[in-house]
């Protein structure tokens, strides 16, 4: 990426101290201007009031809905460019990304050069997958390769949620406090990268954990 700094307009949508911090400190200098937001309404704020070229995203960190929602956005704003960065995804979700017209993604521990390759290709409508992105898609049995990163006591707490109880329910039933439950719940989704207990569900039932019939939304 050249050095100069370029007439165009970037959001960094994240929430991550240091990764605002980091990606602002390397790419604020190379574009007209350079916005950070911490909230979707902050985001519509941007796009809808100014030509946005690029939005960089993590969507299992920011207070999006589900992925269909940033699908929702490309399809209202087609002449920006997005670009995922994570800390884990899933071949399902790069699939769900795939189908949303979203074709940009690399992880937090892809390298600088990744990144810059990845931001050069949404800007000029092109895809771009890091190297470890790409790996996730060769793997054949991805989303069981997935389901086995989850230890015993998070695949017991998903299939908890499945039955429809509470969080303050499993809980009490496992003998274990309200805040350990959601830590559990909070790694699940990261591991597994989905936003939201029926993604959860949708995908337990597709890795074998779960069921059509066990679970409750």
């Amino acid at each position: 990426m050249k050095n100069e700094s370029r007439n165009i307009t970037v959001v960094l949508a994240d929430t991550q101290f240091l990764t605002n911090e980091a990606l602002h400190s390397m790419l604020a200098p190379l574009f007209r201007s350079f916005y950070t937001v911490s909230t979707k309404s902050g985001l519509l704020q941007y796009l809808q009031k100014e030509s946005i070229a690029l939005v960089i995203t993590d969507y299992l960190l920011f207070d999006f809905d589900s992925i269909s929602d940033i699908g929702e956005l490309k399809k209202i704003h087609p002449e920006t460019g997005f670009v995922v960065l994570t800390n884990s995804i899933t071949h399902l979700k790069i699939k769900e990304f795939n189908d949303c017209g979203i074709k940009n993604i690399l992880l937090k521990t892809d390298d600088r050069d990744e990144l810059f390759h990845a931001i050069e290709a949404a800007l000029k409508g092109k895809k771009y997958y890091s190297g470890d992105v790409l790996d996730i898609l060769l793997k054949k049995e991805a989303p069981f390769e997935d389901a086995a990163m989850l230890t015993p006591s998070e695949i017991d707490i998903v299939r908890l949620i499945a039955s429809g109880l509470s969080t303050k329910e499993i809980a009490v039933k496992k003998c274990i406090s309200f805040h350990t439950v959601m830590t559990h719940r909070k790694n699940i989704f990261r591991k597994v990268g989905v936003s939201s207990s029926p993604e959860l569900l949708m995908y337990a039932i597709k890795a074998g954990l779960i069921d059509n019939i066990e679970y409750h939304i």
